[in-house]
């Protein structure tokens, strides 16, 4: 029905215009949970475990779906095990300029230069302390480019989240790449620790790399980095900056379908190199029970979506979620912690 009906309405929209309509839709609550009703979220094989936090589902949904955490207890109840509200920063901010969005339903892909738009700490604030029972399934993506508002940020929001993601990989904001120096980072993830008044597991969300040598010691070395300064965990990883004249910034970041195999090796390699002293979430191309499944067989304790969610519409958090089931049961699979090699075709 979404794809036959509700997709193309919304694509009759330009991108953003229909991002807000989606919005008006889930601010309707009990619609979205009948549809979650039946998404198996709570199933006991599903359960999942990120930095110490319990969750009942690895399928997750990244920052930058709802900016401004206005309808995260609805996209919870569609069937998502955690949801990650934001990217919060400390000031309102207005972000690139229009257009900024660009759909390129050729290859299941987007295009965005958003630049954090959002209504800043003091707005946002209010709906994260009215979270209530769904605080235990939602993280917080703050960000910024000077540490102390980030750490204020930080102090703010951790007691009223399960978690916090740090994101320092935007390739669409001004300033966040002087945190892709390994001694920047170190001192940014110390002072945050420093900072916080309760233990909160933080992720920092690191930005993607390349199989070329170089590129991947440093991108190594910096989620090295993250993790000895205090991180709990990784997110692999933000979109892939790419050059293109539709946007009005001319380059942007790009996510969707044609991440999928270059997020699946960026997961295997930081899983090799960590071990078990930090969580993955892999975060990239997924929109398919077996993309699901070779994320957690690479190393990954959880995934995240959000073009997906675009293209395949509300129910795709129980379809991955049933879809995964229904693979772990044909191999006699009881636990993700089992899940290994390819998926079963």
């Amino acid at each position: 029905m979404y794809k036959r009906l509700v997709r193309p309405l919304l694509f009759s929209l330009d991108e953003e215009q229909s991002h807000t309509l989606s919005e008006y839709a889930l601010q309707v609550p009990l619609v979205w949970k009948a549809l979650g009703a039946q998404s198996r979220s709570g199933d006991p094989a599903l359960k999942t475990n990120i930095a110490g936090i319990e969750l009942p589902s690895p399928i997750g949904l990244a920052a930058g779906y709802d900016k401004n955490c206005r309808v995260l207890k609805s996209l919870i109840d569609l069937g998502f095990g955690f949801v990650c509200g934001g990217t919060i920063t400390l000031a309102e901010r207005s972000g690139n300029p229009p257009r900024r969005m660009v759909r390129i339903p050729e290859s299941d892909a987007l295009l965005n230069s958003l630049g954090f738009p959002g209504e800043g700490l003091a707005r946002i604030r209010p709906r994260l302390a009215r979270l209530g029972r769904y605080r235990s399934q939602t993280f917080a993506s703050i960000s910024g480019s000077i540490e102390e508002q980030i750490a204020e940020c930080y102090r703010t929001i951790t007691p009223l989240v399960a978690g916090i993601e740090l994101n320092i990989s935007s390739p669409n904001t001004v300033g966040l790449r002087v945190f892709h120096d390994p001694a920047r980072l170190r001192d940014l993830v110390e002072l945050l620790r420093k900072s916080e008044t309760r233990s909160t597991p933080l992720l920092v969300k690191l930005p993607p790399w390349t199989n070329e040598p170089d590129e991947r010691r440093t991108a190594l070395a910096l989620a090295e980095t993250a993790v000895n300064s205090g991180a709990d965990g990784l997110v692999i990883a933000n979109t892939v900056p790419v050059e293109d004249g539709r946007l009005a910034v001319g380059k942007g970041g790009l996510s969707g379908a044609p991440l999928l195999n270059n997020t699946e090796r960026m997961t295997a390699e930081v899983a090799a190199l960590l071990g078990k002293h930090a969580s993955i979430v892999s975060c990239g191309g997924i929109s398919e029970p077996e993309h699901v499944w070779r994320m957690l067989a690479a190393g990954a304790s959880a995934v995240q979506l959000y073009t997906g969610m675009v293209y395949e519409g509300p129910a795709l958090p129980g379809q991955l979620n049933r879809g995964l089931l229904t693979l772990m049961e044909s191999q006699g699979i009881k636990s993700l912690t089992d899940i290994s090699g390819p998926p079963p075709y």
